[in-house]
């Protein structure tokens, strides 16, 4: 994500700068997705942790919060990601900063 300019970030609605593989979206640029919303970039987001293999553990973390009546929250959730980037837990640090940036903006446009 590093490399996606913040401002292609916002004109693209990619808040989370998900990656697009080759012919696989249509409209990407740079290899970065382009949604026409908010909304839309956000729901691509949630579909990617809520179906991909490498999220399983996530949704296990999540699901025991569930079952323990405990309260299901980014905050706790964005800390559960294991294996989410290279760079380990600073990079879910980097994530957590992400969306207290942009939680006025997602709410704004759901």
């Amino acid at each position: 994500m590093a490399g996606v300019p913040p401002g292609w970030r916002a004109e693209n609605n990619n808040l989370f700068g998900m990656k697009c593989g080759a012919g696989r979206c249509r409209g990407a640029m740079k290899g970065y997705s382009q949604f026409e919303s908010v909304e839309q970039s956000v729901q691509a987001y949630v579909t990617n942790l809520n179906t991909h293999p490498a999220y399983s553990s996530f949704r296990k973390s999540r699901l025991q919060l569930r079952k323990a009546d405990q309260e299901v929250t980014a905050s706790t959730m964005i800390h559960k990601l294991k294996g989410y980037s290279t760079k380990g837990s600073s990079y879910n640090n980097y994530l957590f900063a992400m969306y207290q940036d942009n939680q006025r903006l997602i709410a704004a446009h759901l």
